[in-house]
């Protein structure tokens, strides 16, 4: 579906702002329209090392932060409580899982990878700038994914975000794109290359039909992601830079990939899933 790749390649953006290299998300849904949001962030040993040696007074994403847990299940909407929040801490990795609960999922409003970003915004050496905001709003609001869940159907609502207003270069018009520096498209796969992103929706009680495309037992898998594949090839890695710098949306530059080995994603207009 058009709208869900806009909506999971926004946060996609996001996450990849805060240097994570694999995320999940999986929604669980109860046949009373109850459930859990559960959001896993884990860093490679190699990035987790380097947040280790930052200089006194920098600071770590906190995962385990209470407060900021709190504030992300405001944002989903109304009766969206925190069950748990704990630190990674395993293997040389570091990241964070936070669970929460909801009464209620056709009061939900979930950005995917937002809980996790949010918690990672703090990061960096002392002084060092946050995440300023965009001078000429021309940034596309990340509107959330909403549902729907009446007589034991869930539908999977994603409104299509506002499109991010492209700056023309001054004095005229946009150059054309420069080829892509083949040093950083290397350090750019080296970073990236065992990066994984996730969304799945798990009905507890099982799945009596749906449209989706992906499904396993009582999961639906509304993105699966492995970069290395998609980077592993040159030409695929100058189109994902060129795109990036032609400020294409992320609908574009997830169509553009479709069908790519390692890219897993729900195309259909929308999704129903009717529980057992």
């Amino acid at each position: 579906m058009k709208t869900t790749l806009n909506f999971l390649c926004a946060g996609l953006l996001a996450l990849l702002t805060s240097s994570c290299l694999e995320h999940s998300a999986t929604i669980r849904l109860n046949k009373d329209g109850s459930g859990t949001i559960t959001e896993e962030t884990v860093f490679s040993a190699e990035a987790s090392a380097m947040m280790a040696q930052m200089p006194p007074g920098g600071s770590g994403p906190k995962f385990d932060d209470p407060k900021k847990a709190a504030a992300a299940a405001t944002k989903m909407g109304e009766g969206v409580t925190v069950e748990k929040v704990e630190k990674i801490d395993k293997d040389g990795r570091i990241g964070g899982r936070v669970v929460f609960k909801f009464q209620d999922i056709n009061k939900v409003k979930f950005t995917y990878g937002e809980a996790m970003s949010d918690s990672a915004k703090d990061m960096g050496p002392p002084g060092a700038p946050g995440d300023a905001p965009d001078a000429e709003g021309g940034k596309p609001e990340n509107k959330p994914m909403t549902f729907k869940y009446e007589g034991g159907v869930l539908t999977l609502v994603n409104p299509e975000p506002e499109a991010a207003a492209k700056k023309p270069a001054e004095g005229g018009d946009a150059p054309d794109a420069a080829e892509p520096d083949p040093q950083a498209l290397a350090m750019m796969q080296g970073v990236f290359k065992d990066m994984k992103m996730s969304l799945k929706v798990e009905i507890v009680d099982g799945i009596a039909e749906t449209n989706a495309t992906h499904v396993e037992g009582n999961t639906v898998t509304l993105m699966d992601m492995a970069f290395g594949k998609l980077l592993a090839n040159p030409e695929h890695m100058k189109k994902l830079s060129a795109m990036q710098m032609e400020e294409s949306s992320p609908a574009e530059v997830a169509a553009a990939f479709k069908g790519v080995e390692g890219m897993k994603i729900e195309t259909k207009d929308s999704v129903t899933v009717k529980v057992k």
